[in-house]
């Protein structure tokens, strides 16, 4: 045992290159076996000199660096080091070898074999002290980590990357955008936010596999029409193109254009000519004023207003029209609450007689008294209201408002006391419950219901055809008014007028405003003429709206017409004033 002990001793001092004094110094009997596992051990050790040359390295770094053989022995560390990670490196060997640093450091660095292939090396060095406490000798552990920095280079990329297209993904776009916004980085910058229009028919007829194809080759395409601008895939079907350092809109219009054209040609896919188009938004702005999500989110409103339109163009973000859409959302989300808060108000509007211009009726108008903006038409928020579904609640209180204050004249007047006629949203009129909203508000108000007008339109019929039917016969039954409203700008045939229940027509304004001059529009002339006789013939009252001049009124009696509204008999008016009006006009 004591022979074979002796043997590896012998073969260790053959095998190193330190000078002989310190190995008879370090090689005890007990250290054989660490001289042992530093020149038989699968991990590189380096022994390296407090001046930064390495003195001695075993056998495991060298195959890291690619040699059966040592190099020339003192040699300089740095010269093995990639020149990117050299100040670290060097940073790192200080700090060891420094009296007052610490005895041990962990960095990773990229090393150089000789035939420049380059290795991710993870570097653990330890100063060693000699017998009377002093720096001595760094011995450094050097771990090859080259797989593990791919894997997470991999696992980076997978990150970073769209699987799909192999193009930065939303989050790169992102962070390219703030750091284009980043103080000194770019004056302007634009985005072009692409949506392939009817993607989805494509999956669901071709399938997957062939959408995928069509992303992958969309991404190709706005590649090499983007040129040097970042491509990212941002969603599903939609892309997004980045320009920093842009001269204005016209270079972001200019690029959307380069993007429309590059996706025109057919695509040959899976053997089939498959034709997309996209919809594209374009914002840019001076990095200065705005801030990245603004960018953004002005990309992706134009974009929408892009689809909106039918797709296959590029739109151009404008503030003034987001700012009037933004208002109406604002109003549209408070709709709701501005009908439990009762901040709605009715005005009242004459239905003249022609012959005699006595009132016979009045159109209850609604406004809205907001707390912030003051009065608001309803051109403003009736579309909000049916398209929220508001409208329900909104048109039951203008009913129970309507009924009371009609109520009210006809307490005054008895049955000299107008009609009052209130409007009736196509959504209203299908609602569950709309005949026994209007019973109910006749019956709380104790109006009697012939003095109550109903204004549909032809839209209002034609949603839910058989049940809107049956709720205006149920209406006539209980002897409430209808009228047609805006009759004449639909497409109703005369069969389907003779079905409706209706006691009036209103003929629209666009058709009276041709009357208004001495000479009239003799095609709006005989329209009216045509729609006075068809309505007479169907024993029909005719109500004529936008009546602003004495010269339509004068007109509009001698073509037949019953009765006129509009600016020449008097604006819309407060409840209170409507009795004095009719009683004016009885004298």
């Amino acid at each position: 045992m004591r022979e074979r002990a002796e043997s590896e001793r012998q073969d260790l001092l053959t095998a190193t290159r330190w000078p002989p004094e310190d190995l008879q110094r370090v090689l005890t009997d007990g250290d054989l076996h660490y001289r042992a596992l530093y020149l038989r051990g699968r991990v590189g050790i380096a022994v390296g000199s407090l001046a930064g040359d390495v003195i001695d390295a075993n056998p495991a770094l060298y195959r890291l660096f690619g040699a059966d053989d040592p190099p020339e022995f003192p040699h300089a560390a740095a010269d093995f080091v990639h020149p990117d990670d050299l100040a670290t490196f060097v940073e790192s060997y200080h700090q060891v070898v420094s009296a007052d640093g610490p005895d041990s450091v962990e960095i990773d660095v990229r090393l150089v074999r000789p035939d420049r292939i380059v290795v991710w090396a993870r570097v653990n060095a330890t100063l060693v002290r000699n017998d009377r406490g002093e720096p001595d000798r760094v011995v450094a552990v050097v771990q090859d980590i080259s797989e593990r920095h791919r894997l997470h280079s991999r696992l980076e990329r997978a990150t970073t990357l769209d699987r799909l297209t192999r193009l930065p993904n939303r989050g790169v776009a992102e962070a390219q955008l703030r750091q284009a916004f980043a103080p000194g980085a770019a004056r302007r910058a634009g985005l072009c936010a692409v949506d392939i229009d009817g993607f989805r028919s494509v999956n669901d007829t071709l399938g997957h596999a062939v959408g995928d194809e069509l992303l992958f080759a969309v991404a190709g395409r706005l590649q090499m029409a983007a040129g040097d601008h970042l491509v990212t895939r941002t969603g599903g079907d939609e892309f997004a193109v980045l320009a920093v350092d842009t001269t204005g809109a016209d270079d972001m219009t200019a690029l959307a254009d380069r993007l429309l054209d590059a996706l025109a040609p057919p695509f040959q896919l899976a053997g089939r000519s498959l034709t997309v188009t996209a919809s594209i938004g374009v914002s840019e702005a001076p990095t200065a004023t705005t801030v990245p999500e603004e960018l953004m989110r002005s990309a992706d409103v134009a974009m929408s207003w892009a689809k909106a339109q039918g797709g296959g163009r590029r739109v151009l973000f404008d503030p003034e029209r987001d700012a009037g859409e933004a208002a109406r959302f604002t109003l549209l989300a408070a709709l709701p609450e501005a009908v439990d808060r009762g901040e709605f108000r009715l005005a009242f509007q004459p239905l003249v007689r022609l012959r005699d211009e006595h009132v016979l009726g009045t159109e209850a108008l609604v406004r809205w008294q907001h707390p912030v903006e003051g009065v608001i038409g309803p051109g403003r928020f009736i579309e909000l209201a049916e398209r929220s579904g508001a409208i329900v609640s909104l048109g039951r209180w203008v009913l129970r408002e309507a009924c009371r204050q009609a109520a009210c004249w006809h307490e005054q007047l008895g049955e000299a006391s107008p009609y009052v006629s209130v409007n009736v949203s196509p959504v209203q009129l299908v609602a569950p419950g709309w005949f026994e909203a209007v019973t109910d508000a006749l019956t709380e108000s104790g109006l009697p219901p012939h003095k109550l007008q109903l204004e549909i339109t032809e839209q209002a019929v034609l949603g839910d055809e058989a049940l809107a039917l049956d709720v205006l016969a149920a209406l006539r039954g209980a002897q409430v008014r209808l009228a047609l409203d805006d009759f004449g700008t639909g497409w109703s045939s005369l069969a389907w007028l003779r079905r409706l229940p209706v006691h009036a027509l209103k003929i629209d304004g666009s058709f009276i405003d041709g009357l208004r001059h001495t000479a009239p529009d003799p095609m709006d002339e005989s329209i009216v003429r045509a729609l006075v006789e068809l309505a007479h013939a169907l024993d029909l009252e005719v109500t004529a709206e936008w009546v602003e001049t004495r010269t339509q009124a004068e007109r509009l009696e001698r073509l037949g017409c019953d009765l006129g509204q509009g600016r020449w008999f008097g604006d819309a008016g407060p409840a209170a004033w409507v009795p004095d009006l009719v009683r004016r006009s009885l004298r």
